[in-house]
């Protein structure tokens, strides 16, 4: 797992380490990102994502997720 701690102490997230952490494929996670206006950190040839976003991430996958299973 990757975390890159910029600016004020912020933590910011990669696409690869969310897709480890929620166990998705990565077009899942990216279509999911286009749907939220996020702020988008560019660092070493990377798109970072910061803490919250990730949150609200993880919130939409676990909740689809527990929709699957009351079906």
């Amino acid at each position: 797992m990757v975390v890159f701690v910029i600016k004020e102490n912020k933590k910011y997230y990669d696409i690869e380490t969310m897709r480890q952490i929620l166990n998705v494929p990565k077009s899942k996670i990216q279509r999911e990102l286009k749907k939220q206006d996020t702020k988008i950190v560019k660092y070493k040839n990377l798109h970072l994502y910061d803490e919250q976003c990730f949150f609200n991430l993880m919130e939409l996958i676990i909740v689809e997720k527990l929709e699957k299973i009351d079906d």
